[in-house]
């Protein structure tokens, strides 16, 4: 009996094992032909779900299971961790993706367009409407397609004086549904300008942006006229929603394989300071806030209640005629703190919070990652009051100018709400005007503004209401003692320069005394800061894209090149 039971382990053994190494063929083969694979790991399985989430792309669960990306080097970490996994193949009936083979076929809104069509249309957006709608490439991707966005705004050739505001779609460029309401929405805006209150009103007070595609190559991978085979990961199989500097492991995180798309995005990022923003997804219904590095028990953001309040306002937006079920699959309430979640490195809503110092969150917008077309008018209908209402809040908060008490100047000052702000929650005023926006929920807050070379000016009792916006211009006065101790301590030298990864500084007195330095870009975006207590240091600058910079200690300031 004994060797009975060891002969059917046995042979169930063998056939797990067999059964095991098929899948792995399988895998294999979709990532030899399409360069990711799609694979379903039981939850089971699963012990640790934050070395999983940093092994491979997870996307979401998927009845008992976790369900995952893999591209060639993720796949064969994966098999490392010895999880039991499927494979997973779509649905043997394919979905209907109709194609727009041009513009007049968009007029429905009930088409994918081809990647010409896409073109055609932004471009016809700015010539129709030049007087508030600009169009900014953004970049290009790995195959060279546009990286486009939309500015539209009332005066779209000038910065001016107005919060801003970013949508981005389809990063991952198999979750589509988000792609065709950015253009229908855009359309809407720029349509609806003097006819429609809200339209207008937007963009009277907000310059907003949008960019409906950020993952062209992943979108169009089975060519520009289908969206049928799309993929989640770009052209070099990378997950650009995985490839930004990290709060947690810093600027350096993934820099030496950063992505054309990536790199083009945070160049755009430093030139547009967007105040609100939201990066939207497919493939599951929650409004995800950040971080998503970390559990909301490890570190929650300053405007954690603000988050919450906004994702609840898109919610109450749905109109009743929607399915009751629409965003209940992950949590009840239809939004998650990100890491509650599960935890990711590396994704655009953390980089633009925390570094940018902005507000974002991701939006998940469909249980299905590719609406069939003949939804698509249905989920607009249950979406757009939500779109809308979330630019809105471009015009609930607090803004100001800060100036110099002597000159007027303009000054580019930190806001700092107390026993408030945290972690890098707070905000800064334009070098170039001295204007400043501050997203808040309404209440009654001590706020200190200061800037480096003057004395900080804390001003109690600023009411803020969330009815519209509060202005609050505050004048700072130069530090004259400070700036003479300054003047004396902290001259100094930069070598080399031009300088490729690394740039020295040379104190010529530190006098036992650290020095505050700042790098800012040539729009005075500061990117870089930290002390230097040494008399000779190395500052890492291998993250900084080429161009001019400018770093400041004290009041001198020295111009160098990044190669």
């Amino acid at each position: 009996m004994k060797r009975l039971i060891l002969f059917f382990l046995g042979i169930l053994f063998v056939n797990l094992t067999y059964s095991q190494d098929i899948v792995i063929e399988k895998v294999r083969n979709e990532i030899s032909i399409w360069g990711e694979a799609k694979i379903l790991i039981p939850m089971a399985e699963i012990k640790n779900l934050d070395l999983l989430a940093n092994t491979i792309n997870l996307d979401y669960p998927k009845g008992n299971s976790w369900l995952g990306y893999v591209n060639e080097k993720e796949y064969n970490n994966f098999l490392k961790l010895n999880l039991k996994h499927s494979f997973f193949e779509e649905e043997n009936s394919p979905k209907n993706l109709t194609m727009a083979t041009n513009m007049f076929q968009m007029n429905n809104w009930d088409k994918y367009p081809t990647y010409e069509v896409y073109d055609s249309l932004m471009r016809r957006f700015a010539q129709t409407y030049p007087t508030i709608c600009k169009l900014d490439t953004i970049g290009f991707s790995v195959q060279n397609r546009l990286i486009l966005s939309l500015k539209i705004s009332s005066n779209p050739n000038q910065d001016i004086d107005k919060p801003k505001f970013f949508y981005s779609s389809t990063m991952h460029g198999d979750e589509l549904a988000g792609y065709v309401f950015m253009l229908r929405l855009s359309d809407w805006l720029l349509s609806s300008y003097g006819v429609d209150q809200r339209a207008t009103d937007i963009i009277n007070n907000t310059q907003v942006f949008i960019n409906p595609l950020a993952n062209p190559d992943g979108t169009y991978a089975g060519g520009n006229s289908t969206v049928s085979y799309s993929t989640r990961y770009n052209a070099n199989y990378y997950d650009l929603n995985r490839d930004f500097p990290d709060p947690i492991k810093g600027l350096a995180y993934n820099a030496n394989q950063r992505q054309k798309e990536t790199l083009a995005f945070m160049a755009y990022a430093d030139s547009n300071d967007f105040s609100i923003s939201a990066n939207l997804h497919s493939g599951a219904e929650v409004l995800n806030y950040p971080y998503d590095c970390y559990k909301s028990s490890e570190r929650n953001h300053a405007d954690a209640n603000w988050f919450i309040k906004v994702c609840k306002d898109f919610l109450d937006s749905i109109p009743s005629s929607a399915p009751s079920s629409l965003f209940t699959d992950i949590t009840n309430s239809g939004y998650t703190n990100g890491g509650d979640w599960y935890k990711i490195p590396g994704g655009r809503q953390d980089y633009q919070t925390y570094f940018k110092y902005g507000r974002e969150i991701t939006f998940e917008i469909s249980k299905e990652k590719k609406l069939e077309t003949e939804i698509l008018n249905n989920y607009w209908g249950y979406l757009r009051g939500g779109l809308i209402y979330y630019i809105e809040n471009c015009q609930r908060g607090l803004e100001g100018y800060i100036r110099d008490s002597a000159t007027n100047e303009p000054i580019r000052a930190k806001i700092w709400v107390e026993n408030h702000d945290k972690f890098n929650s707070e905000v800064y005023s334009k070098t170039s005007t001295g204007y400043y926006y501050r997203p808040i929920l309404n209440g009654n807050y001590t706020i200190t503004f200061s800037a480096e070379g003057y004395i900080a000016k804390t001003i109690p009792n600023i009411q803020v209401n969330n009815g519209g916006m509060t202005i609050q211009d505050v004048i700072l006065t130069k530090d004259n003692i400070g700036l003479e101790r300054i003047i004396e301590e902290s001259q100094f030298n930069i070598y080399p320069n031009p300088a490729k990864d690394v740039l020295m500084v040379s104190l010529k007195n530190t006098n036992g005394s650290e020095n505050t330095y700042s790098i800012k870009n040539a729009l005075g975006v500061e990117v870089i800061k930290g002390r230097i207590a040494n008399k000779t240091t190395n500052i890492d600058i291998s993250n900084l894209n080429t161009g001019i910079y400018f770093i400041g200690i004290g009041t001198k300031v020295i111009k160098f090149i990044k190669e």
